[in-house]
Order: C-alpha cells, then structure tokens, then sequence
C-alpha cells in the first residue's frame, strides 16, 4: 500500500509511458495513463487489473459459448456485441414467442450486452448469473434457436415438461430417467453437437411415455380418494352447522372449535373435484400435470387431516353441549317453557349429537339466545330487585355497575346475532363435479 504510487525518474517515467502494459486479459488503462505526473500510478492499474480479471470471467464463457465447438475468439468487449446481435436476431425471428425460459434468457442476456460501462456489465452478469454454466446454457439456447429452430422449440417444451414432472421419492427409476433426461437434453449438445440431439430425444419421448402412465393412474386414483373424503365432509355438514349455531350463543363463553370449522370449509373446497377425472389422458400430451387441477405426481389426498379435522369438530361440539347441559344454563333454559327447548334439553342431556343436528336451526338457537340472555340480564338485576324488595334503596354505584352488565350483555347478544350464519352458508355439496366439454 505505501508504494502504491511509485516515484521514479523523469526519464523513466517517459520511456515507461511510450511502452505497453502486458497482461492475461485485456486492460482499460494504457501505459500513458498509468505513468503520468512524475508516478507509477500502481494502485489505479491494480485497480484496473482486478476490474478486468472480474470481467474476463464472464465475457470468456460467453466467448466460449458464441463459438463452440471451434476455438474461443479472443476475451474482449466484442464478444458483446456479437452476443447483442445474437439477441436481436432471435427476438425479431418470433421464435418460441411465449416460452417463460426464453423470454427470461433474452431479457438477462439483452441486459449484460448493452450494459454501458463495464462496471455495469459486471453488476449484472454476477447479479443475473452466479453460475456461469448457466449463462453459457442461455448463449447455447440463442445459437441452437437460430440454427434449428425446430429441435430447438422442441427442447423447449420437453425442459417446460421436464421443469413440471415432480416425482415423489419412491419413484426412484423413473427420477433416475429425469435425470439422464436432464443431462442429456442441453441446449449445449443442440449447437455445439447436434448428431446426438436425436439420442436424446428418444430418452425424452421415453421417459414422457412412462411418466404420463404413471400420472394418469395417480390422477385417477388421487380423485377417487378425494372424492370419497368430500362426501365424509358432506356427511358432517350437519354437526358443523350445529357448531357454528351453538358458537354464536357467547353467553357460554368462547367459541370452540373454530380453526376446525375454517380447514372443514377449505378441505370442502380442495375436494370438489377435478372436471377431468375421466379424461385426463386427452390433455397430457405436452403437459406435465393436468390443467384443471394442477396435481403433482408425488402430491397424496388430505385423509389424515381430513380425520383430524372432523375429530376436532366433534369434541368442539361435546364442548358446546356439555356447556349447555349445566346445572345453571339448564336452569335458565328450564324456565322458558317453551317444548322446542324441552326437547332440546333431552339431547344435550343425553349428549346425542346426531340428534342435536336435527333439531337445532336458527329458530331454536334465537329461542336459546334469548332465554340466555334473558338469565343473565336477570342475574345482573336480582340484587338491585332484592333490595327494592326489602324496601331499601339501591345505591347509585351498585346500580350503574348493574346497568352497564346488562348494557355488555346486551351488545354481546346483538354482536352475535349478527354474525349468525346466513344463509346457505359454507354449504358442502354431494354432487360430482362438473364435466368439461373437450374437444373432437
């Protein structure tokens, strides 16, 4: 550091600035730059040095990549520019318009060919590429889309397949398929060795033919199971109505059972159906999954949580009913004289929750809603009632606090009726799922 400056003769310094600067890569700096002012500017060239290795280790694939399989031209800012050539012919010919991989390789390759400085282009090329492999892959795809535009949209479509055909982790033949696929299937061995493109799309086609068998039967078989979990739901949608009726009754304290409800309605939907059970075979032909329901190979039916769920659900309601079955709600309850509630009772007293879905509708729990409300408004009082009894005068302080539990009751009643369940609500339907018109 302390010699970065280097003080030398003027005599020196003039036969040093009409010489050159040598090194493995191509500087920015000349020797008259460098030896100027009396100095050996050392810390600019290393500067300069370091800047140019750091480019070079980018532009030398991309020079590699332009010209395989002959010999690199040289490692310079030229290479650029051929590199922007290259992109604009491939973006004027349309070709693969609409392809996410290509669009992405010509918008990250445009912008390492027009970077202004070569600090831009550096920025770039080591934000866009971390891997240079990868970067050498997307100068081969432009190179092989202009000289077979065919085999190449077709490499195309296969890595699109490729990218999309997730194998669980038993399917250990058929990954290992993928894989030799995958290597085999470059954009590298298209241009630089096209004689063994056709090789590798026969491993391609093979390995389509035996992952679509296996999809089909996995489809079939996934919505068969789902099929068979949405009418376990549907046979539920009884005691979660019950639930959620009993849940706006806040006078029995929180809520139970909620986040059960919530997945009961999610999985409701997840196991409608998908409009291709019955013909997904039509539709795989350049797809890896199917369109309507995007299902993965490795992906399996919800029955555990499905299970969990409803077990949730029927706890929640045994909850409910055993707050509703005490000594003090069934007091209130009792004094209704109402033979809707009498009936209600009995089933919670014997805690018969079949019987409980078929008896407790909106009506019923606005009965129950009121009677419970009706008791607490009447335990809020009594005191104050007692004392006018007895002919003594309530103080101000005891009949405020009195007067505002009665006004808290009050709005919790009103709050909850409210959020009563509309109707049709979260409704789980048995019928299959609607059939899509394909095309002859």
């Amino acid at each position: 550091a302390e010699q970065a400056d280097l003080t030398m003769s003027a005599k020196n310094i003039e036969l040093l600035r009409q010489g050159s600067l040598l090194a493995a890569t191509s500087l920015q700096l000349t020797a008259k730059d460098v030896f100027a002012g009396g100095k050996a500017r050392l810390a600019l060239l290393a500067c300069d040095l370091l800047l140019s290795i750091a480019v070079a280790e980018y532009l030398s694939p991309i020079a590699m990549a332009l010209s395989a399989p002959d010999a690199a031209k040289p490692v310079t800012q030229d290479r650029l520019e051929e590199l922007k050539q290259l992109v604009s012919a491939i973006s004027d010919s349309g070709i693969g318009d609409g392809d996410s991989e290509l669009k992405k390789a010509l918008e990250h390759l445009s912008e390492l060919a027009s970077a202004a400085a070569t600090e831009q282009f550096l920025a770039s090329a080591e934000r866009i590429y971390p891997n240079k492999q990868a970067l050498m892959e997307d100068v081969y795809m432009l190179r092989a889309l202009r000289k077979s535009p065919q085999e190449a949209s077709e490499l195309l479509s296969m890595r699109r397949f490729l990218q999309r055909a997730v194998l669980p982790a038993d399917e250990t033949e058929l990954s290992m398929d993928r894989m030799v696929v995958l290597e085999q299937m470059t954009f590298a061995t298209l241009a630089v060795e096209p004689q063994r493109y056709p090789s590798a799309k026969a491993l391609a086609d093979s390995f389509r033919r035996k992952y679509v068998s296996s999809y089909r039967e996995h489809h079939t078989r996934y919505w068969a199971e789902m099929a068979r979990l949405h009418t376990r739901l549907w046979e539920a949608q009884p005691h979660t109505d019950a639930l959620r009726r009993m849940n706006t009754l806040t006078d029995l304290g929180p809520p139970a059972g909620v986040g059960a409800l919530a997945a009961c309605e999610e999985l409701a939907a997840l196991t409608a159906g998908c409009p291709l059970i019955g013909g997904v075979e039509e539709m795989l032909e350049t797809e890896a999954v199917c369109p309507d329901c995007g299902l993965s190979l490795d992906q399996t039916a919800p029955t555990q949580r499905v299970d969990e769920v409803l077990s949730h659900i029927s706890r929640a309601c045994h909850r409910q009913m055993a707050r509703l079955s005490s000594s003090a709600v069934q007091q209130v309850l009792r004094n209704s004289n109402d033979a809707r509630v009498d009936q209600f009772l009995k089933v919670v007293q014997a805690s018969q929750l079949s019987s409980l879905s078929d008896i407790l509708d909106d009506d019923l729990i606005g009965y129950l809603r009121r009677f419970l409300v009706e008791g607490r408004i009447e335990t809020a009082l009594r005191p104050i009632f007692d004392q006018l009894q007895e002919g003594v005068t309530p103080k101000v302080d005891e009949a405020k606090t009195a007067m505002r539990e009665v006004s808290q009751v009050l709005q919790r009643a009103f709050q909850a009726a409210q959020r009563a369940l509309p109707p049709a609500e979260t409704t789980v339907t048995n019928s299959p799922p609607p059939r899509r018109k394909r095309k002859r």
